[in-house]
C-alpha cells in the first residue's frame, strides 16, 4: 500500500448490495484518475454510488451498452476516448446539446433506457468559478 492511500479515507466503506455503480468506459482507461474524486464527490453528498473504470474496446462498446442497461443497478456510464461520439448512437434520447456536440455522457432514464446528456463545458466553467475566475464572452 502507498503511502497516499494510508493518508486519504478508504472510499468503499459501507458499500453493499445496495450500493449503485456508474461505469468510466474508454480505451484505454488505465490513466483515468476522475473514479476516485467522482466516487467522494457523490458519497459525501450522502449517494450510496462507486464509480468504477471499465475498459472497453470500441469492437465492444455496443454490447457494454446493452448489458449495462440490462445491469439496473448501473446508473450511468461516463464516457471517455474514444468512444464519446459512438456512445451517442446508442442512447435512447439526447438533450439538445449532446444532440448539437455529437458527444455524450449516459444516465439511466425513468424507463431504464440510456438518457444522453454533455455538461463537461458546465463542469468545466463551475470549476473555474469555484477557483476565483469569471469566464466571460
Amino acid at each position: 500500500m502507498n503511502d497516499d492511500a494510508t493518508l486519504r479515507p478508504l472510499m468503499l466503506q459501507g458499500y453493499s448490495g445496495a450500493t449503485r455503480i456508474i461505469l468510466v468506459v474508454g480505451d484505454p482507461i488505465a490513466q483515468v484518475k476522475s473514479p476516485h474524486g467522482v466516487t467522494e464527490s457523490l458519497r459525501a453528498r450522502g449517494a450510496d454510488v462507486i464509480v468504477v473504470p471499465a475498459h472497453v474496446k470500441s469492437a465492444d462498446l455496443v454490447a457494454l451498452f446493452a448489458l449495462a442497461e440490462r445491469m439496473s443497478y448501473v446508473d450511468g456510464l461516463i464516457v471517455t476516448v474514444p468512444h464519446k461520439f459512438d456512445a451517442a448512437r446508442l442512447c435512447a434520447q439526447a438533450t439538445p446539446r449532446a444532440r448539437s456536440i455529437g458527444a455524450v455522457n449516459v444516465r439511466r432514464g425513468a424507463d431504464g433506457r440510456w438518457r444522453a446528456d454533455m455538461c463537461d463545458g458546465e463542469g468545466y466553467v463551475a470549476g473555474l468559478r469555484k477557483a476565483g475566475c469569471e469566464p466571460r464572452g
